[in-house]
Order: C-alpha cells, then structure tokens, then sequence
C-alpha cells in the first residue's frame, strides 16, 4: 500500500470518527455495549480494544468469552454503527468510533 492510500485511509478513519462523535454521546455506546451483559466491564474493554488491528478471537480473550459467542456481538455492534470493519488479508477486523 503505498503512502497516499495511507493518508486516504487515515482520513477516512477520522472522518468516521467525527460523525461518530456526532451521532453517539459516550454514555450511548456504553449502553449499546454493555446492555444485558454479565460482566459489562469486559464488554468495555473489549470495545476499546477494537483498534482494527486486533481478530476477533484476540478481541474474544479480552472480553473472556469464546469467538462464536461474540462474533454476533460484534455484528450488532457494526449494524448498531459503535465499530467497522476494517479489510485485512487476514480476517475480520473491527475499529470503534472512539473509546468510552
């Protein structure tokens, strides 16, 4: 990937970011995060753990539960618009708008 296409991913990160801000109050993705979750602190940490350069299993271990129980999480939460997918060579990524 050679450095213009960087700076465009960058910015279109930032941009993302910004309407993100616009859109959700942190105390809105906290809920959407934790809602009925037996132990929300590590939902939030997971969440905040969501750079794009993290798997999804990575991102399970952190949270404690195991990949197939939260790869639907994960799903509600890009639907929910609080993370994106980010395109990796190998898998599924997944970037937070901000952390909380």
């Amino acid at each position: 990937m050679n450095d213009s296409m960087k700076e465009v991913i960058k910015q279109n990160e930032i941009i993302i970011s910004l309407v993100g801000r616009m859109a959700f109050k942190k105390n809105e993705i906290r809920e959407i995060v934790t809602k009925k979750k037996q132990n929300p602190d590590r939902y939030i940490e997971g969440y905040n753990a969501c750079n794009g350069n993290r798997t999804v299993t990575e991102l399970a271990n952190i949270v404690g539960v195991r990949r197939p129980t939260l790869s639907p999480i994960l799903q509600e939460w890009e639907e929910s618009g609080i993370i994106f997918e980010v395109e990796r060579p190998r898998g599924k990524f997944y970037k937070k708008l901000f952390p909380i």
